[in-house]
């Protein structure tokens, strides 16, 4: 399946250091020659904002929200949205 697309990103730093994030990303998926079955993903779309906070060097919080398009060869629509909370660890 020929499939391309594309990411792009942007964080900016508060001053308290808190980085602030959006990113926006899409994989576009064609059929197969002589793929018969339409049920198989076309467009997957997903945007993502966070904030990730310096707890020390070595640590970060971080909480995410995301929400996701998915469309299917024969345009059938499907979203979804999820968030996460955690921690990054730097060694």
């Amino acid at each position: 399946r020929d499939s391309d697309g594309g990411y792009v990103q942007a964080t900016y730093v508060l001053p308290t250091k808190t980085k602030v994030g959006i990113s926006w990303g899409q994989s576009n998926l064609d059929q197969a020659s002589g793929e018969t079955n339409t049920t198989l993903v076309n467009t997957n779309e997903m945007t993502t904002v966070g904030l990730y906070h310096p707890l020390t060097k070595h640590v970060n919080l971080v909480a995410e929200y995301s929400h996701i398009d998915s469309q299917s060869q024969t345009n059938v629509q499907s979203n979804t949205n999820l968030g996460s909370i955690g921690g990054i660890l730097f060694f």
